[in-house]
């Protein structure tokens, strides 16, 4: 299960490739900065679907 560092990692990430598909003037460049975002969106949709991590008190 990813942390929220992780899934905020994810975040970042898909916007980041995102913003490099938007500049990037090359179709093929473009179209693996998607595919990218993608896999990153697909990890930030698992994230949020996790269940909560179970503390156990110490």
């Amino acid at each position: 299960m990813p942390t929220t560092a992780e899934a905020d990692f994810y975040i970042r990430r898909e916007a980041q490739e995102r913003r490099l598909a938007d500049c990037t003037p090359n179709p093929e460049g473009r179209r693996i900065h998607l595919e990218l975002a993608e896999r990153y969106a697909r990890l930030v949709a698992e994230a949020r679907d996790a269940p909560p991590a179970i503390r156990i008190p110490a």
